[in-house]
């Protein structure tokens, strides 16, 4: 109750203060407002292509529905958003499979360390019956994938002091998003795991209270992470990508020729995203370098790989997960 009673104070909030935002100001012509939250700064290709699916959906609709954009968690925190869409607010964020789990567990899996090896696993995987039907139980739970496949990253880590084995992470303070799957892996590491809000970050690295982060490239340098830390090492642990999600009972009030027009803008935006994460990421290792960062490219992940496995078994040993569920995953990705 306490965190609904957050939410709905923060919704209040909301209501005032979007009428007096210069920049968040409903459109005279706007019949449908869909306000866009996520954690990306300014000039991540996330962002970007947030901006991307907010034109094409004016496009679409001729301006019935508007699509404004709230980066940098001006909204609130991702958590009290998702309450808030399931109370019918008018708000969408962004989502992994970290935290739909809570919803539906078995989408955790997507999240699992070394889970991928290349980009097109994650298309079968989206396009797959299992999918669908994850999909469809987060519906039953009140929230709805409104587009897919956007590409978040390899994740890699940025540290003060040099990573170069798997123990040198042994009881490093590692930074990691404020979800159960990134505590357990980077625990399974050696690591003690620090979760912590990605705007508290810079403030920690440089205090000393965290010796290092993880993220994709692009994320690492948008927050300047690499003014902080020297040592960036490429793991590539995880191959995240994110779905936006809304209420489904707000989505339902929207008619359906603009629903689909929101869907499909979506689906283009996701590919702009991906296109300028893949240029800016070819582009950013000579970046790090030259802003004094030694780039770490270890010759064997095998112990990296070897430590986390465990964590699919945990998870479905404990019950979390439906028994087989990585099985079934690597059968859709690998057929």
């Amino acid at each position: 109750m306490a965190k609904k009673s957050v939410a709905m104070v923060l919704a209040t909030v909301m209501a005032v203060s979007m009428g007096v935002a210069g920049a968040s100001t409903v459109q005279a012509d706007a019949e449908y407002v869909i306000k866009l939250c996520y954690e990306n700064n300014d000039g991540d290709p996330i962002d970007n292509g947030c901006d991307k699916w907010a034109e094409l959906v004016k496009e679409k609709t001729d301006g019935a529905v508007e699509i404004q954009i709230y980066p940098s968690s001006q909204l609130g925190a991702k958590a009290d958003l998702i309450e808030m869409m399931l109370m019918g607010q008018n708000v969408a964020t962004i989502a992994d499979g970290s935290y739909l789990m809570d919803y539906v567990p078995d989408f955790g899996v997507v999240m699992g360390p070394y889970l991928f090896d290349e980009w097109d696993q994650m298309y079968k995987l989206t396009g797959s019956d299992w999918w669908a039907e994850q999909s469809a139980k987060l519906e039953d739970e009140g929230l709805k994938i409104v587009s897919k496949n956007w590409i978040y990253g390899d994740r890699q880590l940025l540290t003060k002091d040099p990573i170069e084995s798997l123990a040198d992470l042994k009881d490093l303070k590692i930074r990691v998003p404020n979800n159960d799957i990134s505590v357990k892996m980077f625990n399974l590491l050696g690591a003690a795991s620090t979760p912590m809000a990605l705007s508290e970050v810079y403030t920690s690295l440089s205090q000393g209270v965290v010796d290092g982060v993880e993220n994709p490239l692009t994320t690492l340098w948008n927050n300047n992470f690499q003014e902080v830390c020297k040592h960036l090492t490429m793991t590539g642990h995880q191959m995240t990508f994110s779905n936006f999600i809304v209420g489904k009972d707000f989505f339902d009030t929207i008619p359906e020729e603009y629903q689909k027009a929101i869907m499909e803008a979506g689906d283009e935006a996701a590919e702009y995203n991906n296109e300028l994460y893949k240029e800016e990421t070819e582009e950013l290792l000579g970046k790090f370098e030259e802003a004094g960062v030694t780039v770490h490219e270890l010759s064997d992940l095998d112990d990296f790989k070897a430590a986390v496995q465990e964590l699919y078994q945990q998870y479905e040993d404990e019950g979390t997960w439906t028994a087989g569920t990585y099985d079934t995953i690597q059968k859709i990705i690998n057929e």
